[in-house]
C-alpha cells in the first residue's frame, strides 16, 4: 500500500527482460479537488514519436502509461491512459476488468480538462495531465471519491516499435503467470491511498 501525495514511483522493473538499451522512468500522482493529477517522466536514448491522433496506437511509440482501478475490491473496472511524446493520448476503459473488454472511449468533451502537457528534450520527455473525477463517474456512476480512500494502479513505460522495444512496470508482474507483455492485469495493480 502506497500513500501517494509525495512519493515518486520508479518504473524500473522489466518482467519480460531488460533490453540492451533501456529507458529510466518514474511517475507521481496527486489527488486534487477535480481529479487525479498525473506526472510521468522518461529518459531514453532513442525517442520514437510518430502517432498524432488521439486514441491511436501510441504504445508503438515511446509511451508512458497509467492504468488504474477507481474502486478496488468493489469493481475490477479500470481505465488506461497512454501518451506519447507528441501528446497523443489513448484513453481506454474496461468495465469487466479484462483486456478483452477494454475499449477506447470518446473523451472529447473532457479533452480540455485533461490538458495534456508535454515537455520534450533530446533524450528525455515528461507529460502531465488530469483525470477528471467527472470522467470516471461517467463510466462508473458508483464512483464517489470520498467513499473509497484509495485506488489501485500500475505505471508503465513501453515502446513496441522503438529501436529497443521495452516493457517496464512500477509494480511487479509475474512473468511466469503473465508470459508475454500485458499491462491489462488488475491483480498486479497496487493500492494507492489518498
Amino acid at each position: 500500500v502506497t500513500k501517494m501525495q509525495s512519493e515518486v514511483c520508479l518504473i524500473n522493473d522489466f518482467p519480460w527482460g531488460r533490453p540492451e538499451v533501456y529507458p529510466t522512468a518514474c511517475a507521481h500522482i496527486s489527488f486534487i479537488q477535480e481529479g487525479i493529477f498525473v506526472h510521468l517522466y522518461a529518459e531514453e536514448q532513442f525517442i520514437r514519436a510518430t502517432v498524432t491522433e488521439d486514441n491511436g496506437p501510441v504504445y508503438k511509440d515511446s509511451c508512458l502509461e497509467f492504468f488504474f482501478c477507481p474502486m478496488p475490491g468493489v469493481l475490477d473496472s479500470y481505465f488506461n491512459f497512454e501518451v506519447n511524446p507528441l501528446g497523443a493520448l489513448y484513453v481506454g476503459f474496461s468495465s469487466k476488468g479484462t483486456r478483452e473488454d477494454s475499449k477506447p472511449i470518446d473523451y472529447s468533451e473532457f479533452k480540455e480538462i485533461i490538458g495534456v502537457k508535454v515537455n520534450r528534450k533530446e533524450n528525455s520527455w515528461d507529460v502531465s495531465y488530469k483525470v477528471p473525477y467527472k470522467l470516471i463517474q461517467r463510466y462508473m456512476p458508483e464512483f464517489a471519491k470520498a467513499e473509497h480512500g484509495c485506488i489501485s494502479a500500475n505505471f508503465y513505460k513501453c515502446g513496441d516499435e522503438t529501436k529497443y522495444p521495452h516493457f517496464a512496470v512500477w509494480n511487479h508482474i509475474d512473468p511466469q503467470v503473465v508470459t508475454k507483455p500485458d499491462f491489462h492485469v488488475v491483480k498486479y495493480f497496487k493500492i494507492i491511498k489518498y
